[in-house]
C-alpha cells in the first residue's frame, strides 16, 4: 500500500472508465474545465485512499469519505479482496475509494478493522506464488491474457 498503488491499473480499465466518465459528465453538463479539476480532486483522494499511514477521518468522517484505514481492509490478506472464503469467493469488504455509502448500502462495509497485512494472497509463495509480470508491459500483457481467457461460466 503506498498513494500510488491507486495508479496501477490496467491501461484498458482507465480507457474505458474515463470514455464512461467523460460521457456521463457531458450528459449531465459539466463543462469540460470543471471536469478536469472534478478528476484532479477525486483522483487525490483515491490515491490518499491507498496511502500506507495511519489515518481516520473518526466515526462519522469515515461513512462519509473513504479514509486510508478504511480503504485498507479492502487490500488486507484474506479479508479484502479474496474475503475469509479464499480466492474466488463473494466475499471481501471495503470496496469504495472515494465515498463509503455504497459499501454501507450493499453491507460490505467494515468499520471495526485494525492495520492488518496488506497483499494478494496467491503472491506469496505458501500460496503459488502466481507471477503479475515484471515491468509495465508484461503487466499490462498478462492482465489481457487473462482477461481473455476467461470462459463465461
Amino acid at each position: 500500500m503506498t498513494m500510488w498503488s491507486d495508479n496501477r491499473n490496467h491501461l484498458l480499465d482507465d480507457l474505458l472508465r474515463d470514455v464512461l466518465i467523460a460521457l456521463v459528465a457531458r450528459a449531465i453538463g459539466v463543462p469540460p474545465g470543471q471536469f478536469v479539476a472534478i478528476v484532479a480532486c477525486t483522483q487525490l483522494v483515491e490515491s490518499l485512499s491507498h496511502a500506507n499511514i495511519r489515518l481516520s477521518f473518526g466515526w462519522l468522517g469515515e461513512r462519509l469519505l473513504v479514509s486510508p484505514r478504511f480503504h485498507r481492509q479492502h487490500h488486507a490478506i484474506g479479508i479484502g479482496h479474496e474475503g475469509e472464503a479464499g480466492p474466488g469467493s463473494l466475499g471481501g469488504c471495503n470496496f469504495a475509494v472515494l465515498f463509503p455509502i455504497w459499501d454501507i448500502l450493499f453491507r460490505t462495509a467494515r468499520f471495526d478493522g485494525g492495520l492488518e497485512p496488506t497483499g494478494i494472497r496467491d503472491q506469496l509463495p505458501e500460496y503459488g506464488g502466481r507471477d503479475y509480470g515484471h515491468g509495465f508491459w508484461s503487466q499490462q500483457w498478462l492482465g489481457l491474457r487473462r482477461l481473455l481467457a476467461r470462459r463465461p461460466a
